[in-house]
């Protein structure tokens, strides 16, 4: 290991619906006004990119969800932008379990207790592809 390399961030992974991911896209920007004023700053590039990307893949493969990897930085930028009244495209009430689920990665990230989030960080992609083929039925 590199000793001059800073510990990776802790991170938690939380399941998003599509209609959630786009809710996401819709708040969470890649630069805010005067950020270099911010400690942490209300957007992500990281994250932006991640839902973009993670729209992509649902849209691409037909998946009616994503993973997300959140670090404690994400999670307050979502608690930040996210509307607990937020809706989805449809008008049902999405806001409240997006914030949950950032929530709880946070929880998981804060104590280590990582089984309390969505997935746990080391999901694969034949791991992910099975839990949503079990919640298909």
């Amino acid at each position: 290991m590199d000793s001059n390399r800073p510990a990776a961030a802790p991170t938690a992974t939380a399941i998003f619906t599509d209609e959630e991911l786009w809710l996401l896209q819709s708040v969470i920007r890649h630069e805010t006004a005067q950020q270099e004023q911010w400690r942490i700053p209300p957007a992500g590039l990281a994250l932006n990119d991640q839902v973009a990307e993670s729209i992509l893949r649902c849209d691409e493969l037909g998946l009616c969800e994503a993973a997300l990897i959140l670090t404690y930085e994400d999670c307050l930028v979502i608690d930040y932008c996210v509307p607990q009244s937020a809706k989805a495209a449809s008008g049902v009430a999405i806001g409240k379990q997006v914030l949950m689920k950032s929530f709880r990665a946070r929880r998981a990230i804060q104590g280590g207790d990582f089984d309390t989030a969505d997935e746990p960080v080391s999901l694969s992609g034949e791991e992910l592809q099975e839990r949503l083929r079990q919640q298909r039925g």
